[in-house]
């Protein structure tokens, strides 16, 4: 008797507990200001596969609550030398990471996916030459600390290099003191990692779902962080 006594208990408390974490949510969702999400596709190619995939997650984060909206970045053609990270200017051309600086760190950004194709298992250059320029973030006190990060590969195939891809953009992230997560469930892995063939994500329906995951997941914690009591 006492022991079906506490597994009424038991159950109970699970359900009481499953049915907090819904209210959390709402409570969430109703409480938190203008949440923006930006998408960074870092390919060499405008508008190709991996913006195709970044847009993806993007709007996965959208469906979250009407209270999210997003932004794709293209660094496709953006000038974004890596000789000023360490003070020294090699070409001749508007420097377009100013710009960009400033949309990141904006208030309402809360969160921010970073996608890349692989390229012989590394990030691209754009992406590398982004990552090495915001030393200048770090530089001046860490301003995407706590901004909430997904991180999205894009490959020709399984075995190319994804995970490596994956692991070098969390990195990054967590350099820059930001809060990353994976896709959550049901893969619950390090990110979204899509095969392409021909430019088209399309066919990679295992790939896709985790990149709408990972999507899904930058926005429910952006707009936790958003609601929740700024620490004293």
């Amino acid at each position: 008797m006492a022991e079906r006594m506490n597994r009424r208990a038991f159950v109970g408390a699970a359900a009481a507990t499953a049915a907090g974490l819904v209210g959390m949510s709402g409570a969430a969702e109703a409480a938190a200001p203008g949440v923006k999400i930006i998408g960074i596709a870092c390919s060499l190619r405008k508008g190709r596969s991996t913006a195709k995939a970044v847009q993806v997650a993007l709007d996965a984060a959208k469906s979250v609550s009407p209270a999210i909206s997003t932004e794709l970045i293209d660094l496709a053609g953006m000038n974004l030398d890596p000789y000023l990270a360490v003070k020294v200017k090699s070409i001749d051309k508007e420097d377009d990471f100013p710009a960009l600086e400033v949309k990141l760190i904006a208030p309402e950004v809360r969160g921010i996916i970073i996608g890349s194709p692989v390229y012989m298992g590394l990030v691209s250059s754009p992406c590398k030459a982004f990552m090495e320029r915001c030393i200048s973030l770090r530089q001046a006190g860490f301003p995407l600390q706590d901004k909430i990060g997904g991180a999205i590969a894009v490959g020709a195939g399984r075995n190319t290099g994804l995970e490596l891809v994956l692991e070098q953009l969390v990195m990054f992230m967590l350099s820059q003191g930001m809060a990353v997560v994976g896709d959550g469930r049901p893969t619950s892995h390090w990110g979204g990692a899509v095969w392409a063939q021909k430019d088209e994500i399309s066919g990679d329906e295992t790939g896709l779902t985790t990149v709408r995951g990972t999507g899904r997941h930058v926005a429910e914690l952006a707009l936790w962080l958003a609601a929740a009591p700024k620490p004293v």
